[in-house]
């Protein structure tokens, strides 16, 4: 008997990108489109290795649509199991335990799920920086003779870059109890795979691109496991274009000059950023928004790095004059805030902070703090810690 699994993974329910209810639509048919893909297939299960969600507090509208989505795959009598990933993960119960509660999902863990008698699947969630060395990776002994694979939400070195991974691929292996035959990847959002000492392990990717700069196709992974020998196939979703541009502006082009440049690129229905540089003048970035969104694109974001106008302040007011961020540390100094509390203050009011991952930022920095406190309390006397 031929065992047929679709990995699917990162599909990121919810995902406003841009601020636009459109993309968050694009990731809901994204993960329909790999899930209609599971029923016409007719694989023997559906392995989702993390951020089904792309917070760990959906709005219930999505949430909704992820129950219909799964319902189906339930009334083709397909099975769907998953992990729980670093961007929705709670402290306590899971929205992947809510879900299972409808009959239309299971949590995998470290008991093995069998299929078709042949293939024994595990899970573990998603683990922080500071839990993991203390994380245990045992696994329940699975029967003889099946396919073992085990699904994870980490950037493991290889097949992640290491300037990208957070732990080399060894430290999973040598902390397992079982010699896998796979390792089923979550948190990287491109398909790539390797090799290691007899182990295969890859990432399926996202569904959708939640970066421009993640420019390749978006993919599934259809798996199948005959005689312990695992074929993997990629397959591709259809999913919406990006379009970049680069508008240069003089400090005497016009609206025509937008209108000319983005005219040299394809924009319908697609997701359009454009970039504005050079010199300021008349033309907005909602000029340049507008005349995007009137030739068809489905979303438009605009990010003006134009130098505004030159200011000559020799008769601006004199004496000690502070940026706001000067006076902040000052008052903030007087309040003796601990080493961790200071960083968060810092972290908050760093630009560019993504919202979506500012709450696991904030979690992690405080788990290390808390790991560093209790290792330096484990290693103290204790007479050290009776005086402290």
């Amino acid at each position: 008997m031929t065992t047929r699994l679709l990995h699917v993974s990162d599909t990121h329910l919810g995902n406003r990108q841009y601020g636009s209810d459109t993309r968050r639509e694009d990731f809901a048919d994204a993960f329909e489109q790999a899930i209609e893909y599971a029923i016409d297939q007719d694989v023997d299960a559906v392995i989702h290795t993390g951020d089904l969600f792309d917070t760990r507090d959906p709005r219930l509208p999505d949430l909704n649509r992820c129950i219909d989505i799964l319902q189906s795959l339930d009334a083709a009598d397909i099975p769907f199991y998953g992990i729980v990933g670093n961007h929705e993960r709670k402290m306590d119960d899971q929205y992947l335990d809510l879900i299972r509660k409808t009959g239309a999902a299971e949590r995998l863990d470290t008991s093995p799920t069998l299929i078709n008698d042949e293939v024994a699947i595990y899970g573990i969630d998603a683990v922080t920086r500071p839990a993991w060395h203390a994380e245990d990776f045992t696994l329940d002994s699975p029967p003889e003779d099946v396919f073992t694979i085990l699904c994870m939400h980490q950037l493991l070195q290889p097949p992640v870059p290491e300037i990208q991974a957070e732990h080399p691929l060894e430290d999973v292996l040598d902390r397992l109890n079982l010699d896998l035959d796979a390792l089923a990847l979550g948190d990287y959002h491109e398909s790539v795979g390797t090799v290691e000492r007899g182990t295969t392990v890859w990432y399926a990717g996202s569904t959708e691109r939640c970066a421009v700069d993640e420019d390749a196709s978006r993919s599934v992974s259809l798996l199948e496991i005959e005689n312990g020998e695992l074929t993997r196939r990629q397959k591709e979703l259809d999913t919406r274009d990006f379009e970049t541009i680069t508008i240069n502006f003089t400090e005497d082009d016009s609206y025509g000059h937008a209108e000319d440049e983005i005219d040299r690129h394809v924009v319908e229905k697609k997701v359009v950023l454009v970039t504005v540089v050079g010199e300021s003048n008349s033309v907005t970035s909602s000029d340049v928004r507008g005349i995007v969104m009137d030739r068809g694109a489905a979303v438009c974001c605009v990010d003006d790095e134009r130098g505004g106008p030159e200011i000559d302040t020799s008769d601006g007011p004199s004496g000690d004059v502070q940026n706001k961020d000067r006076r902040i540390e000052e008052k903030l100094a007087e309040k003796d805030l601990s080493d961790i509390a200071a960083q968060i203050d810092e972290r908050v009011r760093t630009e560019g902070v993504a919202p979506s991952g500012f709450d696991d930022e904030v979690e992690e920095m405080v788990m290390d703090a808390q790991a560093e406190a209790f290792d330096e309390a484990a290693e103290a006397t204790p007479t050290e810690v009776t005086d402290e």
